[in-house]
């Protein structure tokens, strides 16, 4: 996470804004997440003199570290409490560590879609809107809006067994598609139409009632002129009682300055009218002019597959003196996307928007000029220990297998300026529980100077003994690597934390046993157990995937598109396992007779 850090120590310097923060014990963890209106007045009230609870106790006396996320509002900090919360599992959050959170609406992805009430986003399902902080509104919203365009409410399964309307069908509350009452395209009208509602688009689908009541008016269609002056009355209800995030915007705020220690760009999603996330792009060696760099990353961020997936109606950046906004729309447009750009704000929320993303900047580069100040003397040590100096990079390297299977190397790098995430690299290794194998295997890909694009670290910190560190430097030597030092860092009798050995290879003095300060220990621990954890992290989501596409490649005539096509449209082996044989042969690439065959393999 890319969040300003500060001590207990620290409570007076804290901004009194809303926004939540996190507790950070010893060993790195999160112990607690909370959020605040004001932030520094919340947290100092763990810090008073006065008395606490047993369990509070507890919490602050392991508080080492405390980190903050500004928001806009209390709303966005208690939505961004509830999703870190559900990300993190703080031993010491136990209300809201659950399943459940806000509810969105949705419209499903089905040729005549539903609308819902889910608290669980899967974006290949269709389109959502929230989250929202109260549930009895969002009930009532969704009712309002059955009312308005009669959409169906029901499950998929009920819908494709039908053979006369339902209750709902029966009193006109909703267009009953499940019986052909209304075609395709019109059911479409009407879900474009609710589209836009909950999009915050209210004057279209109100000047389309205004002129249907007028034209069937002036046709002496009174009736059906009334029914349109009923649905505008409805949609008048339907904007008082709605919620703010439903007449929000989609939004990207771009911020950025060109710091002693490298440019920072900062950018912030909204969504309705909701932070949906924030992220800090740190580049310590980037070379140029303010403006070409913004336009740069502009480019590249959005032509990442990731982000053309979710791109905003409106891109905001601080305006730079050269920078100009036709020229990031026209860089854009070649590749098949279109946005507004926009360099100053025009409305209150933007104006809003602008200056919390300029606050959290400033807090940005207040925490990489300390992660310099704490990263480059533990640099300068380890070098001087290597009788080198001017250290750019420290790799470091782990292994992790799910009992000889999945196997997986991660590979982190750290520079004077912290973690380069931007760098972080994962392999697949068929190397099964070999230690050994599976760290020459790692050699060959991500050193290999055919097929490395990544400028060679200083140093390779690998998390073994002697052993480890003579195959790679063996390893290395085969391959032609470039030169670079090695470090092993080894667990202690019985993995007691704090008394690691260290062992250094060089061509002088062979492998050898090295002591460093308590500084460079620190960050040596700090890198090897983010290359730890990033190595878990990988190694699970790996064997989750092949444990889905086991089940399924069993399935004559289901090879590894189709197995993909099925779990990017389901999200999932629940959905597929519930899907009806319509639904499943709705997925691209599965047939009728196919999908009849996944049916039965999956419920008999």
């Amino acid at each position: 996470m890319d969040l300003t850090e500060y001590t207990p120590s620290d409570i007076k310097s804290l901004p009194n804004t809303p926004g939540i923060y996190f507790y950070f014990d010893q060993s790195g963890e999160i112990i607690y997440i909370g959020k605040a209106k004001r932030l520094k007045a919340r947290v100092s009230q763990y810090f008073q003199n006065k008395p606490l609870t047993r369990r509070l106790r507890n919490l602050v006396s392991q508080i080492v570290t405390i980190k903050l996320m500004l928001t806009e509002t209390e709303s966005d900090a208690l939505i961004l409490e509830n999703r870190m919360i559900k990300k993190h599992k703080p031993k010491y959050n136990v209300l809201l560590k659950d399943d459940k959170t806000y509810p969105y609406i949705c419209l499903t992805a089905h040729p005549f879609p539903r609308v819902t009430i889910t608290r669980k986003r899967q974006s290949k399902q269709g389109r959502y809107f929230g989250p929202y902080t109260n549930g009895y509104q969002v009930r009532r919203m969704v009712e309002m809006l059955q009312k308005l365009f009669k959409l169906r409410t029901c499950t998929d399964s009920y819908y494709a067994n039908r053979s006369r309307p339902c209750l709902l069908g029966q009193i006109e509350r909703c267009s009953a598609p499940c019986v052909e009452r209304i075609t395709s395209s019109q059911y479409a009208t009407s879900v474009k139409q609710a589209v836009a509602l909950l999009s915050g688009d209210a004057q279209s689908v109100m000047t389309d009632f205004v002129d249907s009541m007028h034209r069937h008016a002036d046709a002496d269609e009174f009736e059906k002129a009334a029914e349109y002056r009923d649905l505008i009355r409805l949609t008048q209800s339907f904007l008082h009682d709605s919620l703010p995030a439903a007449r929000g915007q989609s939004l990207d705020v771009i911020c950025a300055v060109l710091a002693a220690n490298g440019l920072i760009i900062q950018v912030t999603l909204y969504r309705n009218a909701t932070v949906e996330t924030r992220r800090d792009y740190h580049f310590p060696e980037a070379v140029g002019f303010i403006d070409d760099l913004i336009t740069q990353f502009v480019h590249q961020y959005y032509q990442n597959h990731q982000h053309k997936n979710d791109l905003p109606e409106t891109l905001l950046i601080r305006g730079h003196e050269q920078l100009q906004a036709e020229d990031i729309v026209s860089m854009l447009k070649p590749v098949g996307i279109t946005i507004r750009c926009k360099l100053k704000p025009t409305t209150s929320d933007e104006r809003q928007y602008l200056t919390t993303a300029q606050i959290n900047l400033e807090c940005a580069v207040t925490r990489y000029a300390e992660q310099a100040r704490y990263y480059s003397p533990a640099f300068d040590q380890l070098a001087s220990a290597f009788q080198d100096s001017d250290w750019q990079y420290i790799d470091c390297v782990d292994i992790s297998h799910l009992q000889g299977k999945h196997t997986t190397a991660a590979c982190v790098r750290f520079s004077v300026s912290g973690a380069e995430k931007s760098s972080f690299r994962s392999y697949n290794l068929d190397t099964g529980n070999d230690d050994y194998a599976s760290m020459r295997a790692f050699i060959q890909k991500r050193f290999h100077t055919k097929s490395s694009s990544l400028v060679p670290p200083n140093c390779l910190l690998i998390d073994g003994g002697r052993g480890q560190i003579s195959t790679i430097y063996q390893e290395m030597q085969a391959v032609e690597c470039p030169d670079m030092h090695l470090l092993a860092i080894c667990k202690a009798p019985g993995r007691r934390s704090g008394q690691e050995r260290y062992f250094a290879l060089t061509l002088e003095h062979g492998i050898r046993q090295l002591q460093f300060s308590d500084v460079v220990l620190r960050m040596l621990e700090n890198i090897r157990d983010h290359a730890h954890r990033f190595a878990i992290t990988k190694q699970r989501q790996k064997h989750r995937k092949a444990s889905l596409s086991t089940t399924l490649d069993q399935i004559e005539g289901l090879g590894p598109k189709r197995i993909k096509n099925l779990l990017h449209y389901f999200g999932g082996m629940a959905a597929i396992k519930k899907a009806t044989i319509k639904q499943l042969h709705q997925v691209p690439g599965i047939s009728h007779d196919l999908a009849q065959r996944i049916y039965a393999f999956l419920h008999h």
